[in-house]
């Protein structure tokens, strides 16, 4: 039998292949993540190639030491025959309540400055006042009764791009931290199915080929006749969670970057009154 077919024939090895490109995405030797694990290279070896079965407890050790998303330990633990760890639940479930309180709490007591708060495919969720008007002023009322994507609402020709006057600097942002969180995450089949969706949006900004995180600030003008506003945007996540739904969420907090956006959010709030 030619080393072709005999490939074809071996069994699946779905464990030892999940952590063979988790590894190797992270730069890192077998010796250097069996000893981040506790583990001897010898076992990670042999769990690698399928000679060895691993424990529920090992394969938690390796995906903490691999720094795993609640999302791909699950998927870890399943490819091992084992039960999820982690719950995935609606951020309306009653376990969650807790949580949300946080959220709206963060959303209300940063107005008269938009927050957004968006899921891994970056659909908006849920957004404060200041947020919801600004879009509206922007994108007209009909618009704001239909689902919202914080990335599609940058990127797509139809939608905020006539209103961004550094749109290609924006765009290119974007794209890097959308390319970013979709290249950690090549399992997760919605994400990838948004991003490829992302990329078939005409008049993108040519990728790159820079892999590296992209920086956690970028400015953005916004401008619609006479109103002029800018703004800065930082992403916050909540702390630990137990839970694969709240690990997900970000609130994308937006602030103006001088004295007169902040002026033109307060004066929106004041119409709002």
């Amino acid at each position: 039998m030619d080393t072709r077919a005999f490939r074809r024939l071996r069994p699946a090895n779905p464990v030892g292949d999940l952590l063979r490109g988790w590894r190797t995405r992270r730069a890192l030797s077998q010796a250097e993540l069996a000893f981040e694990a506790g583990i001897s290279v010898k076992h990670l070896s042999y769990v690698e190639t399928g000679k060895a079965a691993a424990s529920r407890d090992i394969l938690l050790q390796l995906a903490s030491a691999l720094d795993l998303s609640l999302r791909d330990r699950n998927a870890l633990l399943e490819a091992g025959g084992f039960a999820r760890q982690y719950g995935e639940r609606e951020l309306s479930a009653p376990e969650l309540a807790e949580a949300r309180r946080a959220i709206d709490l963060l959303l209300l007591r940063h107005e008269p400055f938009p927050a957004i708060v968006t899921d891994r495919r970056w659909n908006v969720m849920q957004a404060n006042r200041a947020a919801s008007r600004l879009m509206t002023m922007l994108l007209g009322p009909l618009r704001m009764q239909r689902p919202l994507n914080h990335m599609r609402m940058f990127l797509a020709a139809d939608e905020l791009k006539p209103f961004v006057e550094n749109w290609s600097i924006v765009a290119a942002a974007l794209l890097a931290r959308a390319r970013h969180e979709a290249m950690a995450a090549p399992l997760d089949e919605a994400l990838q199915s948004t991003w490829r969706e992302l990329m078939r949006l005409p008049q993108l900004p040519a990728a790159t080929e820079d892999n590296t995180a992209p920086g956690p600030l970028c400015e953005v003008r916004l401008r619609k006749g006479d109103i002029g506003i800018g703004l800065v945007g930082a992403v916050l996540t909540l702390g630990t969670p137990q839970d694969v739904t709240l690990q997900e969420l970000r609130v994308e907090m937006f602030m103006p970057v001088d004295a007169a956006s902040e002026a033109a959010l307060i004066a929106l709030a004041a119409q709002d009154a």
